[in-house]
């Protein structure tokens, strides 16, 4: 094989093996500065029950002036989300505590619909810097080993009951106090993250 041949081969051959870095829109790692505004957009309710998913401001909660539709990768549209933005507000690495949303007095027919997605086991999906939230669970049913579960959203509410202090039981109740825990990752290379 003559040398410039050779010479193109290998030039063929390692044109072949180089690969290029890329990311998809809406999926690249973002940092945060202490303090920064970290957006926590609304996404849907669904049910195991029903199966029927439905869209976040489709029950009556509080809501911005301007509900703005966020779809920011492709995975979020073959899902069939909706994410919306929202009223809530967090900063990074600033602990709050008893943060009032909104005061909403609400009519007969939207209790109705709260307590009848209640009973259908609807659960509240939101999404912060492109991850889904979830709720905790430890599993003590193995004395030996607890078991920690990640469930994808969180109840809209619970059916109140004997064993549950300070319900009455059969009465629906609403998760209208939560308690968001964020986790993040830090990295000495960063101030925060």
């Amino acid at each position: 094989m003559p040398r410039t041949r050779r010479a193109r081969a290998a030039l063929l051959l390692a044109s072949l093996v180089q690969t290029n870095g890329f990311y998809l829109p809406g999926v690249a790692p973002r940092e945060y500065q202490k303090g920064e505004h970290v957006e926590i957009k609304v996404n849907k309710l669904s049910s195991t029950k029903t199966q029927l998913p439905y869209e976040y401001y489709a029950l009556p909660f509080c809501q911005p002036e301007e509900v703005v539709y966020v779809a920011e990768n492709l995975g979020e549209l073959l899902r069939g989300d909706r994410i919306m933005n929202s009223h809530y507000e967090l900063k990074m690495q600033i602990p709050e505590e008893c943060k009032i949303l909104c005061r909403k007095e609400l009519t007969a027919a939207e209790v109705g619909e709260f307590s009848t997605r209640i009973e259908e086991d609807y659960r509240v999906h939101w999404v912060m810097d492109n991850l889904p939230s979830a709720t905790k669970y430890v599993d003590e049913t193995n004395p030996d080993k607890h078991v920690t579960i990640y469930d994808l959203g969180f109840p809209l509410g619970f059916r109140g009951a004997d064993d549950i202090p300070g319900t009455k039981p059969g009465i629906n109740y609403l998760n209208n106090h939560l308690l968001l825990t964020v986790k993040y990752h830090t990295d000495e290379s960063f101030e925060a993250r």
